[in-house]
């Protein structure tokens, strides 16, 4: 157990996170070599695998974030505990990772540590020390930097930065609002720290020779060419994302392009995904001299997730377009305006496509006769229909 408490440590969230279980720090050693440090919550201590919570958080596969409802994947009383937050000394598998020059990873080391956070921090509020600049946060502004440095090295890598804003549905006081998410600075420093941590768990299990499930993903297309082609749409990233490969889960490692990396895991949210708590527990397990989760197992659990994760997937779509049809509904506009994306069913008239004005990008039942990535601004009215189906009409 590594004592970092001593460490400056940096929790960044939203202002409403129901599950905290990362935090980042910077050590400058001998030499003034610096060390980005991500920590993740140690849910695996508390609980042993194939008890009873184990196999509840196995059934249910992930956190549920509905839109008037939100269902844990583990217990209260296991999330309270593990969860992180400022001045509390909490459990958790850290890793120091070195970069060099040019942003990559030439030295890590991961630990089973426990840690005392300085700061619980919105996004909001990182991005406004990030303007200023003042020189008491010298630590985070420095973590900004070797982030930025690491983003840059994945992007010369061949990785695929997407550049897009988005909108979240939200129920406020019986009112349904879209609320427009921005992808700031803040945001990217987080998601790169995150993305570091699993590549060098990643690289952790392979070194060990220990099962893990790899995410993988190939581009199968030339991002460059298709980004020119449609430099002046709104949409060339969803374009985009129509010519590449799915990324798929396996136990046997492979690269993934789109993040720049020989090979990945996810391993950072082991209190709301279940495969980031196995991954997790084979790290804790390696450390702690405990037995390795086996091929079979990994491969068992892979392929029972996968299965859960598609009825989970038809939750969200049904909760989402239960909620988008009432938006609708109140909204009750003369017309909208789309821009077409694909076909996914001619014959059932489902297609995928993007309403600019409310950056969403959303499938829908379309009456429409279209041309295939047209990339044309379409108007079309909302036809009210039962069962929540999204209809427009021209």
């Amino acid at each position: 157990m590594k004592d970092l408490t001593n460490l400056k440590t940096f929790i960044i969230d939203s202002d409403d996170p129901h599950e905290v279980d990362d935090a980042i720090s910077l050590e400058t050693t001998k030499g003034n070599k610096k060390k980005i440090w991500v920590h993740i919550s140690n849910p695996c201590r508390l609980f042993s695998s194939e008890s009873t919570i184990d196999r509840d958080a196995k059934k249910n596969n992930c956190s549920l974030y509905l839109t008037e409802q939100y269902v844990p994947m583990l217990p209260k009383n296991i999330i309270d505990e593990a969860n992180l937050g400022q001045n509390k000394v909490s459990n958790t598998i850290s890793a120091s990772i070195e970069l060099d020059d040019k942003g990559s990873v030439i030295n890590y080391e991961i630990v089973e540590a426990i840690i005392k956070p300085n700061y619980q921090l919105t996004y909001e509020d990182v991005n406004e020390i990030f303007e200023i600049e003042p020189k008491e946060e010298i630590d985070l502004i420095e973590l900004k930097n070797l982030l930025l440095k690491s983003i840059s090295f994945r992007k010369n890598n061949g990785a695929i930065i997407f550049e897009t804003t988005t909108s979240k549905l939200k129920l406020e006081e019986g009112n349904i609002i879209l609320t427009r998410i921005d992808k700031s600075i803040a945001h990217l420093i987080v998601a790169e720290a995150m993305i570091l941590m699993g590549y060098v768990t990643s690289l952790y299990l392979f070194s060990k020779n220990l099962v893990a499930a790899y995410r993988i993903q190939k581009i199968n297309c030339n991002p460059k060419d298709i980004l020119q082609r449609y430099k002046d749409s709104e949409i060339k990233y969803i374009l985009l994302k129509q010519y590449m490969g799915k990324s798929y889960i396996t136990t046997k490692p492979n690269s993934h392009e789109c993040l720049g990396l020989d090979m990945y895991v996810q391993c950072t949210s082991p209190l709301r995904r279940y495969l980031d708590l196995v991954i997790q527990r084979q790290v804790y397990n390696k450390i702690n001299n405990l037995d390795e989760i086996n091929s079979d197992t990994f491969t068992k659990i892979i392929d029972e997730s996968r299965i859960k994760q598609i009825e989970i997937n038809n939750i969200y779509k049904n909760d989402r377009l239960k909620y988008l049809s009432l938006f609708f509904i109140k909204e009750n506009k003369n017309n909208y305006k789309i821009i077409f994306v694909k076909w996914l069913n001619h014959k059932r008239n489902i297609a995928l496509v993007y309403f600019p004005e409310y950056l969403l990008e959303i499938i829908i039942t379309l009456y429409v006769s279209i041309d295939i990535y047209s990339n044309k601004v379409y108007k079309v009215k909302y036809n009210m229909s039962d069962n929540y189906n999204l209809e427009f009409i021209y």
